[in-house]
């Protein structure tokens, strides 16, 4: 075999591994990596823009409701509740008798009476009231119903007419009681009136309301 045959012979043979060598290099001289994309800026977004608050207005002060003048005048002519006056009542036998309790001084037990000359029937005497002298009489003999009993039940009263104080000797006392002019009714017709006041409905007896101004004139 020629020299030439053989040349041609291992070019043949070495075509395909310096084909290889070639890719080999150009793979070793190209960039590793390719470089990641650089990222995008982000968008700038623009602050929304401030809206103004609405500034708070101040609520008005409720104003006070007033008084109807109507009403006003209504109460106005309205009439105060009627206050009752207060009486003491006394036991006379079986009938009850009354005092107004702002014309009593005191109420005592029995004491000495001193008997008066020329004194009338419902005339007892006198009596010594923290020496003061006091005269005392028969509430029973001045209205001709009997006589008083001096027992341990029967009381002095002392009251008080023009100045001057006087004793009423009655069988006992029994309570105070409050009395309205609507509970007290008129003496009866065709009897004098004198010292009764009245008559007033206390429980289920009659009880006469006495005057002491004009007691035992």
């Amino acid at each position: 075999m020629s020299a030439h045959a053989v040349d041609a012979y291992l070019d043949e043979l070495l075509a395909p591994v310096e084909e290889a060598a070639t890719q080999e290099a150009r793979l070793h001289s190209a960039p590793s990596a390719v470089p990641a994309p650089a990222p995008a800026p982000a968008p700038v977004t623009e602050p929304a823009p401030e809206v103004p608050m609405p500034a708070a207005t101040a609520q008005p002060a409720p104003t006070p409701k007033a008084v109807p003048k109507a009403r006003e005048h209504e109460d106005a002519a309205t009439p105060p509740a009627p206050t009752g006056s207060r009486w003491l009542r006394a036991i006379l036998g079986p009938d009850r008798y009354a005092f107004e309790l702002l014309r009593v001084q005191e109420v005592v037990r029995m004491a000495p009476i001193i008997a008066m000359r020329g004194a009338s029937a419902a005339m007892l005497g006198v009596m010594n009231l923290r020496g003061r002298i006091v005269p005392v009489l028969d509430l029973a003999l001045w209205l001709g119903t009997g006589r008083v009993e001096p027992d341990e039940q029967a009381r002095i009263i002392v009251v008080e007419r023009n100045d001057e104080l006087i004793g009423v000797l009655v069988s006992g006392v029994d309570d105070v009681v409050t009395l309205a002019r609507e509970h007290i009714e008129p003496p009866l017709r065709g009897t004098e009136g004198g010292s009764m006041l009245g008559v007033a409905r206390v429980g289920r007896l009659p009880t006469v309301l006495l005057d002491t101004a004009q007691l035992f004139e």
